[in-house]
C-alpha cells in the first residue's frame, strides 16, 4: 500500500502544502483549525513522519508534548496548566493531547507526537496504558509518567503517596468517631486504587473497625456510581461515612446523597480524594485529601529534562504526600 504523503494530507484537510508543512513542523503561527484539521487528516491517513529526512533542524526542538486522558478531570487541567506556565517560563513548545482513556487513540497520539520530533513526552496514563510501554522503549524518546503509574513501570515517574492518601483520609474519618466507614473505589485492577485502598485498611486496622468498613468497586462512569449509591444509602446500615477514592467515584456519590435528603456531615460525611471546584461551593463545603498537582507537575517537568539532558533515571520514581483539606 502506498505511504500517504504531504499532498494526501493537503487535499483532504483542503489547505495548502506550506500549512501541512507548517503544522507537521510545529511552527506556531497556524490557527488552531487548521493545526486540528492537518491533524485529523494525517491520523486519518495513517501518515508518518520521517523525521530525520523531514527536517535539517538541531536534534532538540525546544517541543514537549502533554498527553492527558481529559482535561474535564479538574486535577489534569491543573497538571495541563501548571506545565503550560513551565513551557512559557523556559520558552519552550508544549503541544497537549487528550486520550479519552481510550488506548488506540492513545497510542495513535503518541505515534502523532513522536513523528512531530517532540524532545519529550509527559504522560498521564490511561488506565490500560502497559501495553504501550514496549513501542515508548523502541522509540528511545524520553518520557516521564505522571499520576497514574504501575508498579511495573520502567520509565521516571512522579505521582502522589497513594498508599498515604488512603491513610490519611482514613485516619481523618476514625479520628471524628465514625465506625462503619465505606470505600468507594474502581476496581481492584488498578495499582493506584488499591494502594489507596490498602492506606485506608491499614487505618481501619488501627482504629479496629476493619470488619465494618466494606470496599465498594464501581466502573468509571459517574451514573452508574449514582445508581448503585442510592442502593448503598437506602439501606438502613447504611455507612456512616464514605471515603470517595477519586473525583469519579465523588460525581456518583453526592448526587445520591442529594436525591435521598440526606444531610452532610449531619446524616453521613463524606470525604473525597481529589479536590475540585464544586465541592467547595455544597454547603457546607466537603473534605477533601489534595493532590499537590502543582508539585507534580514541577517534578515531572524538571525530570523530562534531566532525561533530555542526558541524565539516567530509569528507576527513579518520586511520591509526594497528599494533603488533607478539612471544610464545613
Amino acid at each position: 500500500m502506498k505511504e500517504p504523503t504531504i499532498q494526501d494530507i493537503a487535499r483532504l484537510a483542503r489547505v495548502s502544502l506550506g500549512t501541512v508543512s507548517n503544522v507537521l513542523n510545529a511552527r506556531p503561527s497556524v490557527k488552531e483549525e487548521l493545526v486540528l484539521r492537518v491533524n485529523a487528516a494525517a491520523q486519518k491517513l495513517g501518515y508518518r513522519r520521517n523525521a530525520n529526512a523531514a527536517s535539517l533542524r538541531s536534534n532538540q526542538t525546544d517541543m514537549i508534548a502533554v498527553a492527558v486522558p481529559n482535561i474535564e478531570n479538574a486535577f489534569f487541567s491543573e497538571i495541563v496548566s501548571s506545565i503550560e506556565h513551565l513551557g512559557i517560563a523556559e520558552r519552550k513548545g508544549v503541544m497537549f493531547l487528550t486520550t479519552s482513556e481510550d488506548q488506540e487513540r492513545a497510542q495513535r497520539q503518541v505515534h502523532s507526537l513522536i513523528s512531530r520530533r517532540v524532545d519529550g513526552l509527559i504522560i498521564v496514563p490511561s488506565f490500560d496504558f502497559q501495553p504501550m510501554i514496549p513501542d515508548l522503549e523502541t522509540y528511545g524518546v524520553p518520557v516521564v509518567l505522571v499520576d497514574r503509574v504501575e508498579k511495573e513501570n520502567p520509565f521516571p515517574s512522579v505521582a502522589v503517596d497513594n498508599f498515604q492518601a488512603g491513610y490519611v483520609g482514613g485516619r481523618h474519618l476514625f479520628d471524628a468517631g465514625h465506625r462503619r466507614v465505606a470505600f468507594f473505589g474502581h476496581g481492584h485492577r488498578f495499582w493506584i486504587l488499591n494502594q489507596r485502598r490498602k492506606g485506608f485498611l491499614a487505618a481501619a486496622r488501627e482504629a479496629g473497625t476493619a470488619e465494618l468498613c466494606p470496599s465498594y468497586e464501581f466502573s468509571l462512569d459517574p451514573e452508574d456510581i449514582r445508581a448503585t449509591s442510592l442502593e448503598i444509602l437506602a439501606r438502613k446500615d447504611r455507612p456512616q461515612a464514605i471515603y470517595a477514592a477519586s473525583n469519579i467515584a465523588a460525581k456518583g456519590v453526592i448526587p445520591a446523597i442529594q436525591a435521598l435528603g440526606l444531610r452532610v456531615p449531619d446524616d453521613i460525611a463524606l470525604l473525597v480524594m481529589d479536590d475540585f471546584e464544586a465541592l467547595t461551593l455544597l454547603s457546607p463545603a466537603v473534605s477533601v485529601v489534595a493532590q499537590p498537582s502543582t508539585a507534580i507537575a514541577e517534578t515531572g517537568w524538571r525530570m523530562l529534562q534531566a532525561l533530555i539532558a542526558g541524565e539516567r533515571l530509569r528507576g527513579k520514581h518520586v511520591r509526594l504526600p497528599a494533603r488533607l483539606i478539612v471544610r464545613g
